[in-house]
């Protein structure tokens, strides 16, 4: 089992993704195999792959992956058509959250990606911290309806570390300094 720390408030907090499943949309195969490679090397051994929209709703449907990451420029189906898609109300696959991916984001788009459903927006080529953190926001939110296993035993972990963190006492600077004569 691999772990990874995430940046929440100011402090780190390793999280355990091994149990968590993504669904990579985009139609660049370079694209796919660098966010697949990232997901791994976050310690994820559940990553499916897509490259269209259509293809994506199917797999999602049979794969039901906790977190899609999807392109925003696609032919066929477009990022924003796509999560409209798959937020529909009669949509089974309604409730996994969406992070979109994508070389051309504007502000125009940022909105109206918002609007359709996504829950997080990243910037073409993508950081692996960035992308860590956004994982770590959905993963971390404590107010999602039918989380998933994996979502609440991270959740739990990070609580049980901020317990514990605010019931250490604060520490001086200066009484760990170490003088020598």
């Amino acid at each position: 089992m691999q772990n990874s720390r995430a940046n929440i408030s100011g402090s780190f907090f390793p999280l355990d993704l091994s149990a968590i499943s993504f669904l990579v949309v985009d139609d660049q195969p370079f694209s796919r195999r660098i966010v697949r490679s990232i997901l791994h090397g976050f310690g994820s051994r559940e990553v499916y792959e897509s490259a269209n929209g259509v293809e994506a709703i199917e797999l999602a449907g049979t794969a039901m992956p906790h977190i899609i990451i999807t392109d925003l420029i696609m032919p066929a189906t477009s990022g924003i058509r796509l999560i409209g898609m798959l937020k529909a109300l009669e949509s089974p696959i309604r409730r996994i959250p969406i992070i979109v991916l994508s070389g051309y984001l504007t502000k125009t788009a940022a909105l109206a990606i918002t609007n359709a459903g996504a829950d997080e927006l990243l910037v073409k080529p993508v950081s692996p911290k960035a992308l860590y953190e956004r994982i770590a926001r959905i993963v971390l939110l404590h107010k999602q309806v039918n989380a998933p296993t994996s979502f609440l035993q991270n959740q739990r972990r990070h609580m049980q570390a901020q317990l514990r963190k605010a019931k250490e006492p604060e520490r001086d600077p200066s009484e760990e300094m170490a003088f020598v004569e």
